[in-house]
């Protein structure tokens, strides 16, 4: 476990190269773009508002209730689902670098965490428009929210690694996971809040992705966060870490070949 903290600890020093290489991927994508990365936002703004009045309608709720929250959960979920999907294919992505050079491999995990950061950042700004059109958000909610935001992080960082280890090794996971993901969108309370499954409340306690929602969601909205997710949020960081961090350890030498 030693090598694989080792190999942690450098890549975090890197951290000029990491944020280079994942700012240059950002642009690359957008290049002669007049707009360029704001087409993210643009994008999401039109979908948030579009299943903000539509299924407003359908749930019968206010929209002053219902798109803070639809704005909230989308935003957030992408950033989460597109960390581990990506993630699962960090090294397989940068496999001309990780077969060429002796670099860290922890740094394409940041690299990859980097970009999808940035990307939370444009995103963001429908998400403050909107906040501060219909709400007020008080300076302790920012803090509990920076405070889920770092748990939430944490934990996707580690399920990222442990999902490139494995799909370098296994190329079908990364269609699986993005499969997986799919399923979990529908039963994790982003387009509806938490109380509308009162009845199917197990589908929240037993779903991770339902405990990284509200730890986010319900401090911006002033409501009060469930116990259990941060309980839980904390014991699968730790579980989570420590497994990863031996099966990182473990086969870290071997990814130059699987790759």
């Amino acid at each position: 476990m030693i090598d694989s903290l080792k190999d942690i600890y450098v890549s975090l020093k890197k951290w000029h190269l990491w944020t280079a290489l994942g700012w240059l991927e950002l642009r690359q994508r957008y290049k002669r773009s007049i707009v360029g990365p704001f087409w993210i936002t643009i994008s999401m703004g039109v979908l948030i508002l579009a299943l903000g009045l539509i299924y407003g309608e359908l749930f019968k709720m206010d929209v002053k209730t219902y798109l803070p929250m639809l704005a909230i959960g989308l935003v957030f979920w992408t950033f989460m689902s597109n960390v581990i999907n990506e993630g699962c294919s960090s090294f397989i992505a940068t496999s001309p670098y990780i077969t060429q050079l002796p670099t860290p491999k922890f740094i394409f995990i940041l690299q990859m965490l980097w970009r999808n950061l940035m990307m939370l950042c444009h995103n963001l700004v429908i998400v403050l428009a909107v906040l501060i059109y219909f709400n007020e958000v008080t300076m302790s909610a920012i803090f509990q929210f920076l405070l889920g935001f770092i748990l939430v992080t944490f934990n996707l960082v580690w399920i990222a690694l442990l999902g490139a280890i494995i799909s370098v090794r296994f190329r079908d996971v990364p269609q699986i996971v993005t499969a997986f993901m799919q399923v979990i969108f529908y039963i994790t309370p982003i387009l509806f809040s938490g109380q509308m499954l009162a009845k199917y409340s197990s589908l929240l306690i037993l779903n991770p992705f339902s405990w990284f929602i509200d730890i986010i969601r319900s401090p911006l909205l002033s409501e009060p966060v469930a116990s259990y997710s941060y309980k839980y949020s904390v014991i699968l960081a730790i579980i989570g870490s420590i497994v990863t961090l031996i099966v990182f350890s473990k086969s870290k030498d071997k990814i130059s070949y699987w790759v």
